[in-house]
C-alpha cells in the first residue's frame, strides 16, 4: 500500500471552497474538462440531507504514457467511479475510487480537510491511500496513481486560487 498526504494554500475560505467550489457544477466543469483535459467527468448521482452530501462521480482521466507493464494489466485508461461523502459539521469529504479496470484488486481511498488559516484564506489537506493487489506491477500502479494524484491535486489549487479571485469570492 502506498499513500500521499498533500497540503495546498488557497485564498478563500472553507465554506466557499465547499459551496462555492467542490460542489459547483461550473468549477468541477471547468477544473476537469477544461484545466485537467480529463475526457470525462460527471455527477452520476448526489443527495444532500442538509448533513451529509453524499455523490458519485464518473471520472475518467487522461491516459498520458502509462508504462508499458502497467498498459498490459489496466488497458489504456485508468477511468474509476468515486463514492464520496461530505460530513458538514466536521468539514470532511471521504471517499473511495473504484478503477473500471482491476476493481476488485486496486482500493483507493482518501479525505479532504479544510484549515482556516486567516479571513480567506485555507489549507486544503488531502490524504490518499492506494493499495494494488497485482503480482509484479503492483507497486508501479500504485506509484503512477499516486503520481498522477499529486499533479492533479496541485493544478486544482492553482485553478481554484484563480477561480475565487475571477469570482470575486
Amino acid at each position: 500500500m502506498a499513500e500521499v498526504k498533500v497540503r495546498h494554500e488557497m485564498s478563500c475560505d472553507p465554506e466557499t471552497y465547499w459551496n462555492k467550489c467542490v460542489f459547483d457544477d461550473e468549477y468541477n466543469r471547468r477544473l476537469y474538462l477544461e484545466v485537467l483535459k480529463f475526457p470525462n467527468w460527471k455527477v452520476v448521482d448526489q443527495k444532500d440531507d442538509g448533513k451529509t452530501l453524499t455523490r458519485r462521480v464518473q471520472v475518467d482521466p487522461p491516459a498520458g504514457n502509462i508504462p508499458a507493464a502497467v498498459k498490459k494489466v489496466i488497458g489504456d485508461s485508468l477511468s474509476y467511479t468515486e463514492e464520496g461523502a461530505f460530513d458538514r459539521a466536521s468539514g470532511r469529504y471521504t471517499f473511495k475510487a473504484t478503477p473500471s479496470a482491476m476493481g476488485d484488486k486496486a482500493k483507493i481511498t482518501g479525505e479532504m480537510t479544510c484549515e482556516k488559516l486567516g479571513d480567506k484564506k485555507m489549507a486544503r489537506i488531502a490524504k490518499i491511500k492506494v493499495e494494488v493487489k497485482v503480482f509484479m506491477v503492483g507497486s508501479l500502479i500504485e506509484d503512477r496513481i499516486l503520481a498522477d494524484l499529486k499533479a492533479s491535486y496541485a493544478r486544482a489549487a492553482e485553478f481554484t486560487n484563480a477561480y475565487v479571485k475571477e469570482k470575486g469570492y
